[in-house]
């Protein structure tokens, strides 16, 4: 798979992680659903194989995976990486 490919692969399961996060009344950013796509494909518990290319049953069961983990109520570690993600917007910029 080229690189553009799976860059237009990874934009189009963000796109969908957010779509469903609207039409269940959660707003998440596009940064927030790409850092839960990144830390569910790169936790070996999940399975994934980054070497491989995503096969549809991959790309469901990752969308379930992040809807699940950003649909969390007074979860510890979704509220970790959403502050993480805010200090990554507003912070990283002045460090240059």
């Amino acid at each position: 798979m080229s690189r553009a490919h799976a860059e237009s692969v990874i934009k189009t399961i963000i796109r969908e992680i957010v779509q469903q996060c609207a039409e269940r009344g959660h707003v998440v950013s596009d940064t927030l659903a790409a850092f839960m796509v990144k830390s569910v494909v790169l936790d070996p518990r999940h399975g994934f194989n980054v070497d491989r290319t995503l096969t549809k049953q991959d790309v469901q069961k990752l969308e379930e995976l992040c809807l699940d983990r950003l649909m969390e109520d007074c979860s510890p570690s979704l509220d970790t990486i959403k502050m993480q993600v805010y200090f990554d917007l507003n912070y990283s910029s002045r460090r240059k």
